[in-house]
């Protein structure tokens, strides 16, 4: 079976060893930099927690000011943003490809997150608030249809055992003996 001409140059020293090279190259590349955002993303996570608790531990006991429930929220509801985003990057890494409502649920909780600290600051106007909550009821909605419909056909998650490697187009697997 002969295959496909594309724009792309191929180097022919032995069946595109070169493309394949590049192209596993490209691959590695790719999950050094997603482990290194992940190991970042992880431990900015955890820089707030602690943060986070190192803050409220005082005025729990009593010793500092008490810190106005406003804080509480905004401190939570960011390590729950940072949790969705966290949780994006580890889903695009697991499938190969960007899951939409996996972004969706991500940019709700910031939409959330952000009309919730208006709310508690009183800087929002009635107009304000409704226009906000048709955001959230978009990204809900959009969300919902991302889960109902399936992906496109073709667009098929690359996964495999481990220890094997993911075919490339054009390979043809030879039968065990």
């Amino acid at each position: 079976m002969e295959l496909p001409e594309t724009a792309l140059p191929r180097w022919e020293f032995g069946r595109g060893t070169v493309q394949k090279a590049l192209l596993r190259f490209f691959r590695i590349a790719v999950a050094v930099a997603f482990n290194l955002i992940i190991l970042l993303l992880l431990f900015g996570l955890g820089v707030e927690i602690v943060r986070s608790i190192w803050e409220l531990a005082p005025s729990l006991v009593g010793a500092a000011p008490a810190w106005s429930f406003r804080n509480v929220v905004g401190r939570t509801l960011s390590l729950v943003v940072l949790l969705e985003l966290l949780r994006a990057f580890v889903e695009y890494f697991q499938f190969d490809r960007i899951r939409l409502h996996v972004l969706l649920e991500a940019a709700a909780a910031f939409v959330l997150r952000e009309l919730m600290l208006s709310l508690f600051d009183e800087k929002i106007s009635g107009i304000n608030v409704l226009i906000w909550s048709v955001a959230v009821v978009v990204l809900v909605l959009g969300r919902t249809v991302a889960l109902l419909s399936p992906p496109l056909l073709g667009a098929a998650p690359k996964r495999t055992l481990p220890g094997t490697h993911p075919e490339e187009p054009g390979e043809k697997r030879q039968p065990a003996n």
